[in-house]
């Protein structure tokens, strides 16, 4: 993994599983109305884990190449696996670094990346090996976080404070509205954003049982990187119960914004 990558704090034996049932809960299918996908396109999902979304794109588009890069050798042989199941032939899965992609030249239509530059230390550097990968005319489009697990009501202040400096020291959870500046930054044009909630993480009243089981899954994997945040494994352990106490309560709404970020590499120029 890059120095320029965080710890991806959640991992877990159970991280595939747990990604597959977290993208029936995202609304999965409705990412495809962000994508503009040409006839017979080559399409690159950055950092696609347990491939959910690399695998949907393929059985949408049968015309089209899909491929599936994530730095893990285990998620790529899940999706891997999971691929043959379904039967599909237009899609491939490959490890690689995002901020080098094993790719000499640019060659893709779409880059299409997920909850992924909220674990990058330099967000931005992976958006350029993006544009370097991606043919004039062609699209990258970024779904990220805005906000992340730190928007509660009602919630007590010290706690707040506190969720949100746990919170910081795992993710960027302001990624979302940083990456249309990024994109202009790197000389991508046309560059626009749609704002809606997070249907994973937005729970207003209490927590459902799926939901409620993906925060402990995560919680559970996450532990041994907050415990420094606290003075010890008990308080770092009631830190979480107090959080889930949060979405268990009938009287609470909890508040996660997913901005989809879309720019163009120039026509006129190659990627630099």
């Amino acid at each position: 993994m890059s120095d320029s990558s965080r710890v991806y704090a959640i991992h877990s034996d159970e991280e595939c599983d747990r990604l597959e049932r977290q993208a029936s809960l995202s609304g999965l299918d409705d990412h495809l109305r962000h994508l503009r996908i040409p006839l017979g396109a080559k399409i690159l999902d950055a950092g696609c884990g347990s491939g959910s979304m690399t695998r949907l794109i393929a059985r949408a588009e049968p015309g089209a190449s899909v491929i599936g890069v994530d730095v893990r050798p285990h998620y790529i042989d899940y999706a891997r696996k999971k691929a043959a199941q379904e039967g599909l032939l237009n899609v491939t899965f490959m490890q690689g670094d995002v901020f080098s992609l094993p790719f000499e030249q640019p060659s893709f239509d779409v880059v299409w990346t997920k909850y992924l530059l909220q674990w990058l230390k330099e967000p931005k550097k992976a958006i350029a090996e993006f544009k370097r990968v991606t043919l004039p005319g062609g699209f990258i489009v970024s779904c990220d976080f805005d906000g992340f697990v730190v928007e509660h009501f009602p919630i007590e202040r010290t706690f707040e404070e506190k969720l949100r400096s746990v919170m910081s020291s795992l993710v960027d959870t302001q990624m979302g509205r940083k990456v249309a500046p990024y994109m202009m930054e790197l000389g991508l044009q046309g560059v626009t954003i749609e704002i809606e909630k997070d249907r994973v993480f937005t729970v207003v009243g209490a927590i459902d049982e799926e939901r409620r089981r993906n925060w402990a899954i995560q919680w559970s994997a996450a532990l041994p990187h907050i415990v420094s945040q606290f003075p010890s494994e008990i308080d770092a352990r009631e830190f979480v119960n107090r959080f889930m106490a949060i979405h268990d309560d009938p009287k609470t709404s909890s508040i996660t914004t997913m901005i989809v970020s879309s720019g163009m590499v120039p026509k006129e120029t190659r990627n630099a």
